[in-house]
């Protein structure tokens, strides 16, 4: 009870008995009254009490007493709630400008994502039991990255190994593709499913509102997501370009601990997911960058490739209609990549990172520039391709030797059945070579998946004749007709001059090529040649 004696116990010096809450080491409680109301009386139901009899009693100004009691201790719950808020966003914000610091040099789309879910993960941070990374393609999000505990025993042997080792957000944020990709195989399975359409729920809902929001077990969501979730509330925040274009998705849980997300939380994962979709933008740019030097790349190597090509063409009125083709082909696009990319020098800093990147670009756009000039040079000269007698089988034998190789790698089998003792026929040996090679590598390439090419020849009729048969997806109809026009192509690099070429120089030895093609079986490339007859030929000739 606080009555002792007369008087209460609030009010009595160096009486060990008086008060049951005082600790041993505490003994100087008993002779400071003050220090004693303050740590200890002031949260005692016993003091309340006391104060209530005497207002009571006594004198109505303690019933103020208890008003301002209850109204102190209310706020002293506020501040320390207030308090505790604060060093909450302080924790939060440490690990955004680690986060952000970290981000700036990177480039690499793994690394922007590893570090990320480490940020949404880390202890000092948001602390989520689990995150995932979605990105975004072609209208649908499917799952690249995870991180996090599968089970509690392993969430307890991480949190154990980040404590034993004293590791700081500092070093979780350091990226390690070893663990990237361990991490990222022992989610395989889960990530596979996670492939969903960008309109599905919670994405729409999510892309619509453009801001975090968390999922509850009666939100109406993706079946492939209830089932992994199932009464587990998530958050999912998105991802977004500058120009808001979505480019992915991050969803957060607490499996394990089952703690609720604050607002001040979700406010906090949209600052996290901005950061992120900055260097998620510059790293898929920076790709995009990669991609189109090495398609300049190659495009340069085709033209010079081209440019070989018709230097060992006779007719200078074919020559003269490629050159034009060429340069009107190429010239457009080249001069507007090379602007561009002027104009990129121009407005970005010389530190940026992207820099050389548009340094390589600006540099290939002048390599073809430059080699269109020389094609306009060399219109104005005469090339004489030489002829001589030549054997069929040879060049087939030789071709397929070197190009058994590149076909094995691509899963397809080269099947040779050539006749025997072929006469020879006139022309261009180079010319010849470089016509079957083109219709050997549009075979092969019309098998990315692996299959067989069969190669045939014999004599009927005065003629030898070739056949290039493949096992491909075969050629619409619409392709077909323009097969052999010039320019015509339907890859992503090339001239479109192949097959153009490879008539022309057939047709020159006074022979032809026909294509028959069946979709699902594959094409059918039949070369016919006429030969050199000897003597035993003229004379069967006459008779």
């Amino acid at each position: 009870m606080a009555r002792f004696g007369e008087g209460y116990c609030w009010t009595i010096r160096d009486d060990p008995s008086v008060c049951p809450y005082i600790k041993p080491e505490e003994g100087h409680l008993l002779s400071d009254i003050e220090n004693r109301i303050r740590e200890k009386c002031i949260d005692c139901p016993e003091l309340r009490k006391d104060l209530k009899e005497l207002a009571n009693s006594r004198d109505p100004v303690f019933e103020v007493f208890v008003v301002l009691l209850d109204e102190m201790l209310s706020r002293e719950q506020r501040f320390s709630s207030f308090i505790k808020s604060a060093e909450i966003k302080e924790e939060i914000f440490d690990v955004l400008v680690k986060l952000s610091s970290s981000l700036k040099p990177v480039l690499d789309r793994d690394e922007i994502l590893y570090k990320a879910l480490v940020a949404f993960t880390a202890g000092g941070g948001l602390g989520f039991n689990r995150a995932f990374a979605l990105l975004a393609a072609n209208g649908r999000l499917k799952g690249y990255f995870a991180l996090g505990p599968l089970s509690p025993e392993e969430a307890v042997s991480i949190w154990n190994g980040i404590n034993e080792k004293n590791l700081t957000v500092r070093d979780l944020l350091k990226f390690s593709p070893y663990v990237f990709y361990k991490e990222r195989e022992k989610f395989k399975d889960i990530l596979e499913v996670m492939d969903f359409d960008i309109e599905d729920e919670p994405f729409k809902r999510l892309f619509k509102t453009g801001t975090a929001i968390v999922v509850g077990p009666d939100d109406d969501i993706s079946p492939v997501l209830r089932a992994f979730y199932k009464d587990v509330p998530f958050c999912a925040v998105p991802l977004f370009s500058h120009r808001g274009r979505p480019l992915g998705a991050v969803l957060l849980d607490n499996f394990l601990t089952g703690r609720e997300v604050s607002h001040d939380e979700i406010k906090a994962m949209e600052i996290f997911a901005t950061e992120v979709s900055i260097a998620l933008e510059r790293a898929l740019t920076y790709e995009e960058l990669e991609e189109k030097i090495g398609i300049l790349e190659e495009a340069n190597t085709r033209l010079r490739e081209n440019q070989e090509l018709i230097m060992k063409l006779r007719s200078e009125a074919v020559i003269g209609e490629m050159v034009l083709q060429l340069i009107h082909s190429f010239k457009n696009p080249v001069v507007a990549i090379a602007g561009l990319a002027r104009v990129l020098k121009k407005k970005i800093q010389p530190n940026s990172g992207l820099s050389k990147y548009i340094d390589a670009i600006l540099q290939e756009a002048i390599k073809l520039e430059n080699t269109l000039r020389d094609f306009v040079g060399f219109v104005k000269t005469k090339y004489i391709s030489e002829k001589s007698h030549i054997d069929v089988t040879r060049v087939i034998e030789l071709l397929c030797q070197e190009k058994r190789e590149k076909a094995k790698l691509q899963g397809v089998e080269i099947r040779l059945n050539l006749a025997k003792n072929l006469p020879l026929v006139l022309g261009n040996h180079y010319q010849l070579y470089t016509c079957i090679e083109n219709l050997v590598n549009n075979s092969i390439e019309a098998m990315p998946k692996g299959g067989k090419l069969f190669i045939e020849s014999g004599v009927q009729n005065g003629f030898i004749w070739i056949s290039i048969r493949d096992t491909g997806p075969g050629i619409p109809e619409d392709v077909m007709k323009n097969l052999f026009k010039p320019f015509f192509t339907t890859k992503n690099i090339g001239s479109g001059l192949g097959l153009y070429t490879s008539k022309e120089i057939i047709e020159k030895m006074g022979g032809n090529i026909e294509v028959s093609c069946e979709r699902g079986k594959g094409c059918k490339v039949t070369v016919s040649l006429p030969y050199v007859k000897g003597k035993e030929d003229e004379e069967n000739t006459d008779s």
